[in-house]
């Protein structure tokens, strides 16, 4: 939102300038040209997030840093390193966002560039332009890395791959989810670096001890024994429903 609080910046009562009146946060500020430096020198976001978070340094309303919050997505402006605002303008309009009538949930979409709008704002500038067109080639560089695979061919994120244990397993310190990348580990500890559990499993190991206890839980005799006492109960009800009437007339 162009009049809303974005990091490096503090918000001040008014709107006098008709784009949300702020001003530069100088101890932020600082840490957006280290984001910005280390990203063009070829420091990944996860990377860069670990290391903020290591120096306790705070990320937007206090949080700690995640990598999605250093990269954002770069077609809707998101995430520190596609902050227009840094270099000079605010765009407006950049989405619009439609309701997904089978979840509910909101669908941003992207507009066209004829319907967005841009205001400039020099006075609010906290990285040179230098180092912001640094930063776009590195990320059109990692663009073309990262939606490709081995064999070169366009990736489908649309259609990520799922697994039997996706959005299942939960990491025992720190509570967040498991993430897949090669083998199964904590989410956080990959993406923030602030959780301790570096363990990592094999997505074929851990669905062979999860069957398998499975497989164990579900033949137990007391198991079998209510399976079997819920079939009757359910073939009882069945046969004394009283059967349907027939209708009414006769076929001609």
């Amino acid at each position: 939102m162009a009049g809303g609080k974005a990091y490096g910046y503090d918000v001040l009562p008014g709107d006098e300038s008709g784009y949300g009146a702020r001003r530069i946060n100088e101890t932020e500020a600082e840490v957006v040209r280290r984001i910005f430096g280390l990203f063009a020198g070829r420091m990944s976001p996860r990377a860069i997030a670990k290391k903020l978070n290591a120096e306790g340094i705070k990320g937007p309303a206090g949080r700690p840093w995640q990598d999605t919050t250093v990269r954002g997505q770069r077609e809707r402006g998101t995430g520190i390193l596609n902050n227009e605002v840094y270099a000079v303008r605010i765009a407006w309009n950049r989405c619009s966002y439609v309701k997904d009538p089978r979840t509910g949930k909101r669908l941003a979409r992207i507009n066209p560039e004829a319907k967005r709008e841009y205001v400039d704002v020099p006075d609010l500038r906290i990285i040179d332009d230098v180092l912001w067109q640094r930063v776009k080639e590195r990320q059109s560089e990692i663009g073309f890395e990262v939606a490709r695979d081995e064999a070169g061919n366009a990736l489908n994120r649309a259609h990520r791959r799922k697994f039997l244990l996706s959005g299942l397993l939960t990491c025992g310190c720190c509570g967040s989810g498991y993430t897949i990348v090669g083998t199964y580990g904590c989410r956080r500890h990959r993406g923030m670096g602030n959780c301790s559990n570096g363990a990592r499993v094999s997505r074929g190991d851990i669905e062979r001890r999860i069957l398998a206890a499975l497989k164990e839980m579900l033949i137990a005799p007391d198991l079998i024994a209510e399976f079997t006492r819920a079939y009757r109960r359910r073939s009882t009800a069945s046969r004394s429903r009283p059967a349907a009437a027939a209708p009414t007339g006769s076929a001609s």
